[in-house]
C-alpha cells in the first residue's frame, strides 16, 4: 500500500472512531452506534467474502461457516475458560483460517473442484458444522453459549461507543487489506485466476499458493469479525450462528456494489443494511425482501458490473440530486429522523444509477468511469527504445542454426507416453529442440501436437517419458515453474484475460516473469511488447472489443512479456485470412530474429516449410517423421497421412 492511500485510511479511521465524542453535542441517539457497527460488521463479512469470490471467481457459500467458527472460538473461549475477550479475536481469525486451509488443501489440488463444485463444497461444510455444533456438548448442543460484557479501556467510552470502535478498526482493516490487494502483484495474480486460470498458471501465477493465501484470508477477517459479533450478539445459539442470512448477503452486497473492487462490497453493504434496517424498522420487513431482491434483479439486467462503476462514472449526478433530496426533505420536514431522510435520498439516486449509460450520455452527466491506467503508465515509462527499435528490426543478434550453440539440445522429450482413460493421446515420443532453431510441429487433426505442448509445457503431466529443459528435468513440475524457467505457449483458440484490457494482460505477463516486479515496472515493461506487436492503439480496450488477428498478436505480446527461451506457438495462425498470416509470419520472423527458439504448430504448410528449419510429424500418437521441411514433405509416409494416399 501507498503512503499515501495507508494515510488516507489511517485518517478515516481516527476521524471515524471520534464520533462516539460528538454524541452530546450533536444530540444523536445511541442508536446511530449500533447501526453504524452493524454495517461495520457487514462491510468487514462483505469484503471478506469477495477478496475470495470477488477477486480470484471461487464462488462460495462457506461465509457462514467461517463466521460461525469465528463466533463460537470467541463465545466458547470467554464463557467455559474466562479467557480475555481481545486475546479471543485472534483465535477466533486463527480456527476460520485453519477451516479455510483445510478445504483449500482437498479443493485446489483437484482441477474438477472448480465452479459450482467448489460453492457446493463450501455449503456442504455449513451443514457438518451445524450439525456438529448440534451433536457436541463441548461446542455446543442445544445449550447456547452467553458471552458477557469484558472489561475494556475506559477511554474508549460506554459500551455502544466500545463496540462501534471495535467494529470500525475491524472494517478498516479489510478495506484496507482488500485496497492493498488490487493493487498489488498478489491482486492482479487472482484477477487473472479469476478469467483464466490455466492461462495464469502457464504465464507463471503460483495459482495454488495464491488460493491457498486468499482463501486462509477471507476466513481469517470472517472468523475475526465473528468473534468480535458474539460480544453484539450475547447469547449464542446455533440457528442464529450457522443461519444462511450471512452468505446471502454478503453475496447480495457484494454483487449489487461490484465484485470488481475493493470499494464494492463497501456501497453494497451501506446500500442493503440501509434499505433493510430501515424498512423493517418502520414494520415493512416483508417488503424490504421485495424491494432488496428487486434491486438486485433489475442491477444484474442494467448494472451487471455492479454500482461501483456507475457510482463513479456518474459521481457529480448523484452528488447534485441526492443533496437536492435531503434540502427538500429538510425543509419540507419529510422522512423524519435523519437516517430516514438518507434513505429516502438512498432511494431516488438507485433509479438514476441503472439508467443506461446511452440515455444519460447526452446530457453531459457521464464520465469515463475509470483514467485508463495504460496511459498513465506509458507516460511514465523508461524502457530502452534503442533496444527495442534493435528487436524490432531483426538487427539483435541471434543464434545461427547449425552452429555449435545449437548442437545441444534446449529443450528434450523421452519417451513421452500421454494416456486419457486409455486413448493413446501420445505413444513413447521423442523430440529434441536446440537454441535458435524454429521446429515445426505438424500432423493430422488428433495426431497428438496440442498435447505435446500440453505436455511440454507442464499442463499435462505424461503418463510416463520425460521433458528436460536445459538438461533438468522438469517432468510433472507445475505450469508456473515451467514459465519461470524460460517456457511459455500460445494457444489456438486465443485465452486473453476477459476482464483485464491489453495493456494489462500484458502486464501480469511481464510481473509474473520476474518475481520481484512490482504492478507499476510491469506496467512499465508491458509496453515494450505492445510496441513490438502493434497493439499500443488498442491497450486500452477489452479484449472481447478488438479483432481475431489483434488477439493473436495479443497471445504473442504475453507470450513475449515471458522473456522465454523457448517460445511455443500453438496454431497462431488459424482463422487469419492470407494478409493476416503473412504479417503472423514477419512478426514470428521477428521475434525469432530477437533469439528467441520457436516451436510452431501449425496446419498452414507453406508457413511451416518456409519459417521450420526442421519439421516433426506425428500421427496417432506417434512421430512420423522428422528433417528438413523439403525432407519430410516427399516421404511416403507423411503424404499418405495427410492426403491418404501414396505420393504419384
Amino acid at each position: 500500500m501507498s503512503r499515501r492511500a495507508l494515510a488516507l485510511f489511517l485518517v478515516a479511521g481516527v476521524v471515524l472512531a471520534f464520533v462516539p465524542n460528538l454524541r452530546s453535542a450533536l444530540d444523536f441517539p445511541i442508536f446511530y452506534l449500533i447501526f453504524l457497527y452493524s454495517l461495520f460488521f457487514w462491510i468487514t463479512q462483505a469484503t471478506s467474502w469477495n477478496i475470495l469470490t470477488g477477486f480470484s471467481g471461487y464462488f462460495s457459500f462457506g461465509q457462514a461457516a467461517f463466521f460461525g467458527v469465528g463466533v463460537y472460538t470467541s463465545a466458547i473461549l470467554v464463557a467455559r475458560y474466562d479467557v480475555g475477550f481481545f486475546a479471543t479475536l485472534p483465535a477466533a481469525g486463527i480456527m476460520a483460517t485453519v477451516l479455510a486451509g483445510t478445504i483449500g488443501f482437498l479443493a485446489f489440488r483437484l482441477r474438477a473442484l472448480r465452479g459450482e463444485v467448489f460453492a457446493l463444497l463450501t455449503l456442504a461444510v455449513t451443514f457438518v458444522l451445524t450439525a456438529l455444533a448440534g451433536a457436541n456438548s463441548y461446542i455446543d448442543g442445544g445449550q447456547g453459549h452467553r458471552v458477557s460484557v469484558p472489561d475494556y479501556p475506559s477511554f474508549l467510552g460506554s459500551y455502544p461507543d466500545f463496540i462501534y470502535r471495535v467494529g470500525l478498526v475491524m472494517a478498516i482493516a479489510s478495506v484496507a487489506i482488500a485496497y492493498s490487494i488490487q493493487h498489488s502483484r498478489f491482486g492482479r495474480g487472482l484477477f487473472a485466476i479469476r478469467d483464466d486460470e490455466d492461462v495464469a498458471e502457464a504465464l507463471g501465477t503460483p495459482t495454488l499458493r495464491y488460493k491457498m493465501l486468499v482463501l486462509s484470508l477471507s476466513g481469517f477477517l470472517a472468523g475475526a469479525a465473528g468473534g468480535i459479533h458474539s460480544l453484539q450478539i450475547s447469547y449464542i445459539t446455533i440457528g442464529e450462528t450457522f443461519s444462511f442470512t450471512v452468505p446471502l448477503f454478503v453475496i447480495l452486497m457484494s454483487v449489487l456494489g461490484g465484485r470488481n473492487h475493493w470499494l464494492g462490497p463497501v456501497i453494497g453493504a451501506t446500500v442493503v443494511y440501509t434499505l433493510r434496517d430501515r424498512l423493517s424498522g418502520a414494520g415493512f420487513e416483508a417488503w424490504s425482501q421485495i424491494l432488496l431482491g428487486s434491486i438486485l434483479i433489475l442491477a444484474i439486467i442494467f448494472a451487471p458490473e455492479g454500482l461501483y462503476p456507475r457510482v463513479r462514472a456518474r459521481l457529480r449526478l448523484v452528488i447534485l440530486v441526492a443533496v437536492v433530496v435531503l434540502a427538500v426533505e429538510s425543509g419540507a420536514d419529510v422522512g423524519g429522523a435523519s437516517l430516514d431522510q438518507i434513505t429516502i435520498a438512498m432511494l431516488v439516486v438507485l433509479p438514476l444509477l441503472l439508467v443506461p449509460d446511452r440515455i444519460l450520455r447526452w446530457t453531459g452527466w457521464l464520465r469515463p468511469a475509470v483514467v485508463p491506467v495504460g496511459r498513465k503508465a506509458r507516460r511514465a515509462a523508461t524502457w530502452d527504445r534503442e533496444s527495442l527499435t534493435l528487436r524490432a528490426t531483426g538487427q539483435e543478434a541471434s543464434v545461427a542454426v547449425g552452429s555449435d550453440a545449437v548442437s545441444a539440445p534446449l529443450l528434450q522429450c523421452d519417451q513421452i507416453r500421454m494416456e486419457f482413460d486409455g486413448l493413446h493421446a501420445l505413444q513413447d515420443v521423442d523430440i529434441s529442440i536446440s537454441a535458435g532453431e524454429i521446429v515445426g510441429l505438424v500432423g493430422p487433426n488428433g495426431s497428438g501436437k496440442s498435447t505435446l505442448i500440453n505436455v511440454m509445457s507442464g499442463m499435462f503431466a505424461p503418463t510416463s517419458g520425460s521433458v528436460r529443459f536445459r538438461g533438468v528435468d522438469i517432468t510433472g513440475r507445475p505450469p508456473h515453474v515451467i514459465s519461470n524457467l524460460g517456457i511459455a505457449r500460445t494457444y489456438q483458440i486465443p485465452r486473453p484475460f476477459a476482464t483485464m484490457t491489453v495493456f494489462d494482460n500484458v502486464a501480469v505477463a511481464c510481473m509474473f516473469r520476474h518475481k520481484g516486479m512490482t504492478l507499476d515496472e510491469a506496467q512499465h515493461a508491458a509496453w515494450e511488447y505492445l510496441e513490438f506487436t502493434g497493439l499500443v492503439d488498442v491497450a486500452d480496450t477489452l479484449p472481447s472489443q478488438v479483432n481475431l488477428h489483434q488477439r493473436k498478436f495479443l497471445e504473442l505480446a504475453r507470450g513475449l512479456a515471458s522473456e522465454p527461451e523457448v517460445l511455443m506457438l500453438d496454431e497462431v495462425l488459424s482463422g487469419l485470412n492470407p494478409t493476416e498470416i503473412d504479417e503472423s509470419v514477419e512478426m514470428i520472423r521477428r521475434i525469432h530474429a530477437s533469439g528467441h527458439t520457436i516451436v510452431i504448430v501449425e496446419h498452414v504448410m507453406r508457413v511451416v516449410t518456409d519459417l521450420a528449419s526442421r519439421m516433426v510429424v506425428l500421427n496417432y500418437g506417434r512421430k512420423l517423421a522428422e528433417g528438413t521441411p523439403a525432407e519430410v514433405m516427399n516421404d511416403r509416409e507423411v503424404v499418405k497421412a495427410y492426403l491418404g494416399r501414396e505420393h504419384a
